[in-house]
């Protein structure tokens, strides 16, 4: 798949025949899939989704623009168009985002969901799209609490229900960081950890700990994941992440770790020794062995 990044100051060459999805795309979910899958189907010439280098409005995100490149990877497109936008692009009409930068790239086909609006204050539509382009309409994709939504997926991650994301999501939900040294608690009672500095405004779970799996050069690992301020220890006034890894016992600083989050497992508590938390960690241990020896 090609990735092109351009400004629109420095457009790519035109295509002649291409098939384009539109959207925010901020989480990826199925509905935006869903759109993908349409897009690459029905596309006579190039198929290829639009995306935006700098996110609208303000954060946290589901999905970074890596992650985006990464997933959209599996999506059958031959394409992606990468803007890199700035905020004063957010105020462009709806009739310049036409001739300024979907008609310069070749677009003839376009793929939107059914609610789609574009253009400085959601002033253009289907109505506008149609008058252009070939318009291909998606319906909303729906589940038990309604359609599918980014703001459905950051609502569930909010409240720590990991486990229903798949349902919306098609996948875990991910983030990313860079391993860095922390405060060495956890290895004074056989519970070393690795601290992420993530990488991106990412939506974090609730406070509490998790199962999940981590990723280190491409090996994947069982997981206890603490998100938020360690109470028993003190000294953290804002929420962070680390993770035992089970099975690991490398050096793991300076490198890149995904992170899947699969349970919420239980509230993060403060504890009146180092001692009854390694109990508390044992048996969380446990039970992360079970839940994915249970998945087998």
């Amino acid at each position: 798949m090609e990735i092109i990044r351009f400004g629109l100051d420095h457009l790519p060459p035109e295509e002649k025949n291409l098939s384009l999805a539109l959207g925010a795309f901020d989480s990826l979910h199925k509905g935006h899939q869903k759109l993908f899958l349409e897009t690459a189907l029905g596309a006579e010439g190039t198929s290829a989704a639009l995306l935006f280098a700098h996110p609208y409005g303000p954060g946290p995100y589901v999905c970074s623009l890596e992650d985006k490149i990464r997933l959209l990877g599996q999506m059958r497109l031959d394409a992606l168009y990468v803007l890199e936008n700035d905020e004063s692009f957010f105020e462009m009409d709806a009739e310049s985002f036409i001739s300024r930068l979907l008609r310069p790239l070749g677009t003839k086909r376009v793929v939107v969901g059914s609610d789609f609006r574009f253009g400085k204050g959601k002033g253009g539509g289907i109505e506008e799209l149609r008058s252009a382009f070939v318009t291909d309409v998606v319906p909303l994709l729906e589940c038990v609490g309604g359609k599918i939504s980014s703001s459905m997926v950051k609502a569930d991650i909010e409240n720590g229900h990991v486990e229903q994301l798949p349902d919306l999501l098609g996948r875990r939900y991910e983030i990313s960081g860079t391993v860095v040294s922390g405060k060495q608690n956890g290895r004074k009672i056989g519970f070393p950890t690795v601290n992420l500095e993530l990488s991106f405004d990412y939506v974090l779970p609730k406070d509490g700990v998790y199962i999940g799996i981590v990723y280190l050069s491409g090996i994947a690992y069982k997981a206890i994941v603490n998100v938020g301020t360690n109470p028993t220890v003190g000294g953290l006034t804002t929420p962070h992440i680390e993770a035992h890894l089970l099975d690991y016992n490398g050096d793991a600083y300076g490198k890149r770790a995904y992170l899947s989050f699969y349970r919420f497992l239980r509230e993060e508590q403060k504890f009146d020794t180092l001692d009854d938390l390694r109990v508390q960690l044992e048996l969380d241990k446990l039970y992360c062995e079970d839940y994915f020896a249970g998945m087998c």
